[in-house]
């Protein structure tokens, strides 16, 4: 077994539930403030204010005036992690894995988002949105029994979205956008030194101790590449509006760097075994997605709605990690994950002409499984429970408020990395999320 060819096992994906991404995978669902206060339920069909673009373009006619919606969302989520028997590698007698539980991973946040309505005409409007469509930020301790899989994971996407909509008749609705998207990535892991020295003989005057002379790696990279988004609204009758929405797939080729931080003692074991700096690539499809939704007004006080939402996460069946100058940048890590669905209802109750009240809940299935669940990814079925309100304190200008709490299934782990370093992660995660939102909406009536 050659240890001075181990490869690095690195991972371009996140860990869902501590990280930004709260919906399917590592998709961000936060888009909306209204939204937000009734879990997301029926959002292909409400199209009550800007965030619409994102949802669904077609919801723009809906919209009685030109609007500025201005968002921001504060995101904290809680994880802890308990082993369950993680181990050293087997050459070395596959004993306990030294370190501790690497505290909380989740790392709060706030992400923005801007919306921009303007009506052409009776017919047609024109919009913009600025978002964050997928995400994550996590950081485990750098001393954590699973720092050989995963330490530091932060993804940050920004999606400029120009959109367009009119109205094809009373009835029917049409509209469609182009999303520019740029992805920026940030990876880091521990290297096992300690376990390559001692393999190699105590090469150059390395320390030889398994698990106990740590070096770690780093990746960095970034992208631009574009999509689009369609969706019709369809009003059924005066009180029915039912939506179906469409975002197309984005595919992504992240070029970076991949850089090593060595101890003093294993620097010449480094050199001799390729651990030197080199560029990096990898391709990612950020996945499509669907929703079928509807929207109906029982009376003049309340609303009903729900959807019924698809995200293709089957693209994601494996990541590799290329490099044409260092051999031991190169990864292959199997994912193979599973499409999702999303399940919502909520409600919206007009308690007098200033003041609007909402709720709602969710269910969201995870596209991992038991099999093949990463530290970087350790994900679990979610619940979404979500209350909101809407205060009117002009004519001119509304602001918006919600709060959801988020229910995460117990995700279990037993990952064993695919190297001669096979390091063994056995444990089980346990999280919640808490979020709150606001957002101001300015009318140009």
């Amino acid at each position: 077994m050659n240890y001075m060819k181990t490869k690095l096992a690195v991972i371009l994906a996140s860990s869902t539930f501590c990280s930004l991404g709260f919906a399917s995978g590592f998709a961000i669902q936060e888009q909306s403030v209204t939204g937000l206060g009734r879990a997301f339920a029926g959002s292909a069909a409400v199209a009550d204010d800007a965030s619409t673009i994102f949802f669904n373009p077609a919801g723009l006619t809906n919209l009685s005036a030109s609007e500025l919606a201005v968002g921001l969302h504060y995101i904290s989520p809680q994880t802890d992690f308990t082993d369950g028997g993680s181990t050293i590698p087997t050459v070395f007698g596959g004993t306990a894995q030294p370190g501790g539980d690497g505290g909380d991973a989740g790392e709060d946040a706030l992400v923005p988002n801007m919306f921009y309505a303007h009506r052409l005409n009776d017919r047609m409007v024109a919009g913009i949105g600025v978002t964050a469509p997928f995400g994550l930020a996590t950081d485990y301790s750098d001393q954590w029994q699973g720092r050989y899989h995963a330490i530091r994971s932060e993804v940050l996407t920004i999606n400029i979205n120009p959109s367009f909509a009119f109205k094809a008749n009373e009835k029917l609705s049409l509209g469609f956008g182009v999303s520019l998207q740029y992805i920026d990535l940030e990876l880091t892991q521990a290297v096992d030194f300690g376990s390559i020295c001692t393999a190699n003989g105590g090469l150059g005057g390395c320390t030889q101790a398994p698990a106990n002379n740590d070096g770690k790696a780093k990746l960095t990279a970034d992208d631009w590449g574009w999509g689009y988004n369609l969706g019709l609204t369809y009003q059924a009758t005066e009180a029915t509006r039912l939506g179906l929405a469409y975002r197309s797939k984005i595919s992504h080729t992240l070029e970076g760097d991949g850089k090593f931080r060595v101890p003093d003692n294993a620097q010449a074991l480094a050199v001799a075994g390729g651990f030197v700096d080199g560029n990096i690539s990898g391709d990612v499809d950020l996945p499509e997605s669907a929703s079928l939704a509807i929207h109906h007004q029982l009376n003049n006080k309340t609303t009903v709605m729900a959807d019924v939402s698809w995200t293709r996460w089957s693209r994601f069946q494996e990541l590799a990690i290329k490099s044409n100058d260092v051999a031991n940048l190169n990864s292959t890590k199997q994912e193979q994950w599973d499409n999702t669905m999303r399940y919502g209802i909520g409600l919206d109750y007009q308690y007098d002409h200033k003041l609007t009240l909402r709720g709602g809940i969710a269910y969201d299935e995870t596209p991992t499984s038991d099999t093949f669940r990463t530290a970087r990814i350790a994900d679990q079925d979610r619940t979404w429970i979500a209350i909101g309100g809407s205060y009117k304190v002009s004519d001119r200008l509304i602001v918006d408020a919600g709060y959801t709490h988020i229910f995460i299934d117990d995700p279990k782990i037993d990952e064993t990395l695919d190297t001669p370093l096979n390091h063994r992660l056995v444990g089980e995660y346990e999280g919640s999320v808490d979020i709150l939102s606001v957002q101001a909406r300015w009318l140009f009536i």
